[in-house]
């Protein structure tokens, strides 16, 4: 993600936090799946070296977004379990 921003509103009271909790839960889960490919395509020899060189590009973008989403959801998660 690029510039990304990250805001925070008080929804105490409003947001139920045990199904919000389990969605990112579930996004997390989808995410390092998703990642797990990304890397598979990338540690692969012959895809690095035969691909052109924007696909390969387009692949390592794709590893740095889901990291940073990762890393977003894993600390949403930690808020919501705080609190």
């Amino acid at each position: 993600m690029v510039r990304t921003v990250e805001l925070f509103i008080p929804l105490t009271g409003m947001v139920d936090q045990v199904e919000e909790l389990r969605k990112l839960e579930s996004e997390l889960e989808y995410q390092r799946g998703f990642l797990a490919g990304v890397r598979k395509k990338l540690s692969n020899e012959s895809f690095v070296a035969h691909a052109p060189e924007k696909v390969v590009a387009l692949e390592r973008k794709k590893e740095a977004d889901s990291l940073s989403k990762i890393s977003s959801l894993e600390n949403a998660i930690k808020v919501l379990k705080n609190n």
